[in-house]
């Protein structure tokens, strides 16, 4: 059986099962007319520059399809397909291969349920969006396509006008069957307060991310490049292997503060981070500006963000896919804008000019430029 087989095959009993287990006969016995269908297509032109490499132009896709419905009174699923390989931060499929059919898989696939005797509690399941807080939208430790999997908890509530959300996870990242296993446990708070007749909203908060079983370990995903982040060399009969440096205990604290100036929105973003599992290179900083939004044709959006993230800050194979390539040990600004062209059709713009290598005597430049058309449905 094909893999595209495979996953369409594993998508239909994953429907069919969480329709057989509704709890509500009313809700079940309807929860067809509940579905809803929505996706988008983004086509790319890429230009990626550098230093001491020849520039490289590239077209690529990305086409997503996704299926979300309600199967009982407190619970709700959703499954996604789309393209790309199996990179756990991205979904983008290059044009090439001399024309060759392009893969598909799943991206995801989740339950969330909830009860009113837990009110503000949310569980969520399976292979989920990132459920944690990124100021701005920023991507200093998690680059926008990452889709964790395992379990998380979520509380929402407000003390004195206050919004407070508490998040709580376990992530399966490796499992071995003649190994430890890597996983990821995490924390996060946020509280979040609405000023001014909420036209101006202040949101700050703070995570720990703790990485169990990567020191000594191959690198996530790609067992042959660490993303930036420090790997020793050992040798395994007569091979060499790579190794991670240090484990990872992540801390963060951030802050976002968001202004409408006439229903024009504007914000500003910062993120810290600091692994107190490495000794040294083990910091990272993000600061940023978001101005605009677009919805109604015509609208515009605009965004500028400079980061500097030292090589063992956080976990390269999560990290922001486009800045610097991909990973840690570097810095610099990332540039961006969008157009609102038609309904559900944007043209965006992004820009890096970053450098690589912070302990490097000469750092290497390295420039991406990527210009956007997006259709949603």
């Amino acid at each position: 059986m094909t893999k595209r087989l495979r996953n369409w095959r594993t998508a239909i009993l994953v429907i069919l099962l969480t329709s057989a287990l509704g709890g509500s006969n009313t809700i079940a016995s309807t929860w067809w007319e509940t579905i809803k269908v929505k996706g988008d297509l983004r086509y790319r032109h890429e230009m990626i520059d550098k230093e001491d490499k020849d520039a490289r132009h590239r077209h690529r896709i990305r086409a997503r399809i996704g299926i979300y419905g309600t199967i009982s009174e407190y619970t709700t699923f959703g499954i996604q397909f789309a393209t790309g390989s199996d990179d756990p931060v991205s979904t983008n499929q290059t044009l090439d291969g001399a024309f060759s059919t392009k893969s598909v898989g799943i991206d995801l696939a989740y339950f969330e349920a909830t009860h009113p005797k837990l009110e503000g509690f949310k569980l969520q399941g399976g292979k989920f969006k990132n459920p944690f807080f990124k100021p701005g939208k920023s991507e200093l430790i998690w680059d926008s396509d990452w889709n964790p999997e395992g379990g998380v908890l979520f509380f929402n509530g407000n003390i004195e006008n206050v919004g407070i959300t508490l998040i709580g996870s376990g992530l399966w990242i490796d499992e071995r069957s003649s190994d430890d296993d890597t996983w990821l446990g995490a924390l996060q708070g946020v509280a979040k307060l609405n000023v001014n007749e909420s036209q101006t909203s202040i949101a700050v908060g703070g995570s720990f991310f703790s990485y169990v079983n990567t020191e000594g370990f191959s690198p996530l995903f790609d067992a042959e490049d660490p993303m930036g982040n420090s790997a020793i060399v050992i040798d395994v009969d007569g091979e060499e292997m790579l190794q991670y440096a240090n484990d990872f205990e992540i801390f963060e604290v951030y802050g976002e503060v968001t202004h409408e100036f006439d229903k024009f929105p504007m914000t500003i973003m910062f993120d810290y981070v600091n692994n107190s599992a490495a000794d040294s290179l083990n910091t990272g900083w993000l600061a940023g500006l978001r101005a605009g939004k677009t919805k109604k044709p015509g609208s515009w959006a605009f965004r500028y963000i400079y980061r500097e993230v030292e090589a063992d800050a956080v976990v390269g194979a999560y990290a922001d896919s486009d800045f610097r390539g991909g990973g840690t040990d570097a810095e610099g600004h990332e540039i961006g804008g969008a157009l609102q062209l038609a309904d559900n059709t944007a043209f965006k713009l992004s820009y890096f000019i970053n450098k690589i290598g912070l302990q490097a005597d000469k750092k290497a430049d390295f420039r991406r430029l990527q210009v956007d058309l997006q259709l949603k449905f």
